[in-house]
């Protein structure tokens, strides 16, 4: 199994800081210190499965729907319960792919 890139985001940033100076890690492996980051990050973000790509495809289905007017009519803010302008902002913190 692959590990998980959100772990290994959190890795290399823990490493990238300590080369730079900005933290020391007391350990030889980053390993725990990710974790613990790792898990209480995945208290806030919890489909941690979704990859990048999926994100990304979510954010141009999002996108795709506001750009059609007879899609994302009138009715839709009683629907979902966002707004146009509301989607808009949740796909642009979506990553671009």
């Amino acid at each position: 199994m692959t590990e998980n890139y959100l772990m290994h985001s959190i890795k290399m940033a823990l490493h990238d800081l300590e080369k730079r100076g900005d933290i020391v890690v007391c350990s030889s492996e980053t390993e725990v210190s990710a974790k613990y980051l790792y898990e209480a990050v995945c208290e806030l973000v919890p489909n941690e499965r979704l990859t990048i790509t999926e994100l990304a495809g979510v954010r141009s289905l999002i996108l795709q729907a506001l750009s059609d007017k007879r899609f994302f009519d009138w009715e839709m803010p009683t629907l979902t319960g966002l707004t146009s302008e509301e989607f808009k902002a949740v796909a642009n913190k979506l990553p671009k792919g």
